[in-house]
């Protein structure tokens, strides 16, 4: 039986009893993918290297301009041999990772090291000055990550990051525990939107509020509401833009929420808004998690960048927009619904959505490759 490690620095690793309460995705993706390991038969060890360290301190060390390692909590890396190690890339990469990835190969040259980069590019997620930092080091230190990996694990369509080939993937859903949406007749004249994220910049739901604010000045008839699902840095910024808009009667921000408060709004909605802005921080592909979930509910999508769904071409419910900042056009939003809704009911297009997405997007499907080349074939 293989052995391998699964490191992720910002969490521990949630248990099933908490998965249902748990309100991170990524601590949810976190434990799908290291339970797919364990799936696929590896003797499997979960490893956060900062978990006894005090958070406030490592933040503030780790930005000082000569100060690059901290030592990880990683006897488990040493007692014995191993296949492979799986890391998630933390925010940013530091001295550290690479000194302990060298020692590791040092110990283990055949284990297999492998990064995922569930972003890439990402320079341009952050701009403000705390992080500058970290931007700086990350690009210092990424240059050597060659030398100690493998493969890099990535969500874009790159064929070589930092000069290591990847495996390019799929994010994926825990497909058993996501219910379908609403499966009410579709009402043309009242159309439900979902737009659920951590509201940055770069989602781009700004793109969607000027849209809807020009729909209506131009007298558009249908009736749209937006439901706005999660908080972050841009939530200040919409609640402006719908105020100078007046757009309360179509836009509802819902703030956080999760579990059945989550899957109630899910059952209101006709369409799911993937990621409008990744333009911005000069992403041009990107698997999105939330456009697995909403397509796991059965839901049609509308993305500002492409994704998987933009290479098949006989898949009917997805609409591309734009990638630029340039206001959602409503009058092509309301004639995809209407095109997708008036050909079939609403059940069918649902458990069409979710076959497909049975096929392309559950852990097993999208790690096939990652457990082909830990197997050496």
């Amino acid at each position: 039986m293989k052995k391998g490690v699964y490191i992720a620095f910002e969490f521990p690793l949630i248990q099933l009893t908490e998965y249902e309460q748990c309100e991170s995705g990524i601590k949810k993706k976190i434990y799908c993918q290291f339970h797919t390991f364990i799936n696929a038969g590896y003797r499997m060890t979960f490893l956060n290297p900062y978990i006894k360290r005090n958070i406030l301190q490592r933040k503030i060390r780790r930005r000082l301009p000569f100060f690059e390692f901290t030592k990880w909590d990683d006897d488990i890396l040493h007692s014995g041999q191993l296949d492979f190690i799986y890391i998630r890339k933390p925010w940013h990469m530091d001295g550290d990772l690479i000194f302990h990835l060298k020692k590791l190969k040092r110990d283990y040259p055949e284990c297999k090291v492998l990064l995922e980069i569930p972003t890439y590019p990402y320079d341009g997620e952050h701009h403000a000055l705390s992080m500058k930092p970290l931007i700086w080091k990350d690009k210092f230190w990424r240059k050597y990550l060659k030398k100690y990996t493998d493969k890099v694990i990535t969500y874009s369509d790159d064929k070589e990051i930092f000069g290591v080939s990847t495996i390019q993937i799929s994010n994926a859903i825990n497909m058993e525990r996501i219910r379908l949406a609403n499966l009410k007749p579709f009402d043309s004249q009242n159309i439900h939107i979902m737009l659920c994220a951590t509201l940055s910049y770069w989602h781009g739901y700004d793109r969607a509020l000027y849209g809807l604010a020009e729909y209506y000045k131009k007298c558009g008839k249908i009736n749209f509401v937006l439901h706005v699902v999660g908080e972050g840095d841009e939530t200040d910024h919409l609640k402006q833009i719908i105020s100078d808009n007046s757009l309360e009667k179509h836009v509802i921000m819902h703030g956080k929420k999760f579990g059945q408060q989550l899957d109630d709004i899910y059952s209101l909605c006709d369409l799911g808004f993937d990621s409008m802005g990744r333009h911005r921080s000069g992403v041009t592909y990107n698997s999105s998690l939330k456009g697995k979930e909403y397509a796991a509910k059965g839901l049609p999508i509308i993305s500002g960048v492409n994704t998987e769904f933009d290479y098949d071409n006989s898949y009917k419910y997805y609409l591309r927009v734009p990638a630029d900042d340039t206001p959602v056009d409503f009058e092509k939003v309301g004639q995809f619904c209407q095109h997708i809704y008036g050909t079939k009911a609403v059940e069918t297009i649902r458990r069409e959505i979710k076959e497909y997405s049975n096929l392309h997007f559950t852990y097993a499907a999208t790690f096939a490759p990652i457990i082909s080349y830990i197997n050496g074939e």
